[in-house]
């Protein structure tokens, strides 16, 4: 069961501030719409036969752009859905990843090639294991008209209003015996894909878009690991205090860059907390029996923003709940939704 604490409503006088209408998700297997927030649902995608036990429609990092579209992986390539017809798919490209453009209204998707045959005779360190290549796409399936292979050692992770942000592996740590973890560093890459700028060294990044750069040193022990990083200031500052304790695991941004979904690790459990970058403060949900497993919320809780509306989806009950930001107002679906094979949020009607 979900744990529930509501935080206090305010009056919803704009497009951000609304519930959220037309709801897309896949219910493990099946793909369904809820025409409000409580409505039954209605089956938009039937499970193929022959499929009980699988999961055919499944998205990897799936992600709605401020557009309307949705985008994720499936059977390795980017596609795009459109809310409105979730049934269907648009192919974008082969990929392995990726993440939306500056403006939402285009992606970048990843491709990768082996080590081995695209970094010959290359002095890289023995933790990187592919060269990257990102291109960018239209959510119509138009060819990318651009397409830039980034040098060895260098993944790509987000763009902000600054550029390409990736991680660029620097060294190599040992761990134990034989083993070895990657050291890299948070960097801005240039319109050639070169090292433009380094936001930080020795970190990892944990979520990025638009003017800001969520990441954390990989050595920190302090009470407080989580970082931001203003691409307008260049400049990093810890990340919002939540009360009941510090944000920890991987979170899910919002596309604009504001608001930062996370887990809050308290002394009685994990809880979720929201992080508002631009006020430079936090709302606690309270605790979520899906936290108790993991820390990272895209995962059994399985968090995802449309808009400015959070979206919970508890990926082994089918417990809903639905979150505004802008007003604090949360709200329960008065019934589970049934489920099998796990389940995801996708997305939403634009308001």
């Amino acid at each position: 069961m979900l744990t529930l604490v509501a935080a206090t409503g305010c009056s919803q006088d704009s497009s951000d501030e609304k519930s959220a209408k037309g709801i897309v998700l896949d219910l493990g297997g099946e793909i369904a719409v809820l025409k409000d927030f409580d409505s039954k649902p209605e089956i938009v995608g039937y499970r193929p036969e022959g499929t009980e036990t699988l999961d055919t429609y499944r998205l990897t990092s799936p992600g709605q752009l401020a557009s309307g579209d949705i985008v994720g992986i499936r059977d390795g390539g980017a596609v795009a859905i459109s809310p409105d017809e979730p049934g269907k798919a648009t192919l974008l490209a082969e990929a392995t990843a990726w993440f939306p453009s500056v403006d939402s209204g285009k992606v970048w998707v990843v491709t990768e090639q082996a080590r081995a045959t695209a970094c010959p005779g290359e002095q890289v360190p023995t933790t990187v294991r592919a060269r990257y290549t990102i291109a960018e796409h239209e959510t119509s399936g138009r060819p990318a008209r651009r397409v830039l292979p980034l040098p060895c050692g260098m993944q790509p992770v987000a763009q902000t209003s600054g550029g390409i942000v990736a991680q660029q592996t620097t060294g190599d740590d040992a761990v134990s015996g034989t083993a070895a973890r990657a050291r890299t560093s948070v960097v801005m890459l240039d319109k050639s894909g070169a090292v433009g700028s380094v936001v930080a060294k020795d970190s990892t990044v944990v979520a990025a878009h638009a003017d800001r750069i969520v990441w954390r040193p990989d050595d920190c022990t302090a009470a407080s690991c989580t970082k931001v990083y203003n691409v307008q200031t260049k400049k990093s500052q810890n990340a919002p205090v939540c009360e009941a304790g510090d944000s920890v695991g991987t979170g899910a941004l919002a596309a604009g860059g504001r608001w930062y979904a996370t887990a809050i690790r308290t002394d009685s459990g994990n809880h979720l907390g929201v992080l508002d970058l631009e006020r430079n403060s936090c709302r606690d949900l309270g605790p979520f029996s899906a936290l108790e497993q993991t820390t990272d919320v895209d995962k059994e809780l399985g968090a995802m923003w449309s808009g400015s509306n959070l979206f919970l989806l508890d990926q082994r009950t089918g417990e809903l709940v639905e979150h505004n930001a802008p007003t604090g107002r949360v709200e329960q679906r008065r019934e589970p939704l049934t489920v099998t094979n796990g389940a995801q949020v996708w997305g939403a009607l634009k308001a």
